[in-house]
């Protein structure tokens, strides 16, 4: 669960931080959000689960609460707080050509808020 506390200016500075690996040795994620949108990108095996939801909240129609969800086998990603979200997508098994898929989540938990002093 994230929450979009963050302005557009931090938003796009996120996306650059991210950077644009090379296409070797990249893991190539399709993020599905609610409204149908489709959004693919090559991240390092290396990148945190917790990168994953900062690069799905920079997304135009993301939702303010969500949590990743891969599509085969379903699984539900650690949350954006929680301990195991610094653990990278090779350490979870992420692999190449992974739907996540960005489910909206109404729950206002104040604990899983993301500020622009956290980023």
């Amino acid at each position: 669960v994230l929450e979009a506390v963050v302005s557009t200016q931090s938003t796009g500075r996120l996306r650059e931080d991210l950077g644009t690996p090379s296409k070797d040795h990249t893991l190539s994620l399709l993020f599905r959000l609610p409204n149908g949108t489709r959004v693919a990108r090559a991240f390092l095996p290396e990148v945190s689960v917790k990168e994953l939801y900062e690069f799905a909240f920079t997304c135009e129609d993301a939702p303010n609460f969500f949590t990743l969800i891969t599509n085969f086998p379903k699984r539900i990603l650690p949350a954006y707080e929680a301990p195991d979200a610094k653990l990278s997508c090779k350490d979870i098994g992420l692999e190449n050509s992974t739907t996540l898929f960005v489910q909206e989540d109404d729950s206002e938990s104040e604990s899983s808020s993301v500020s622009e002093a956290e980023m």
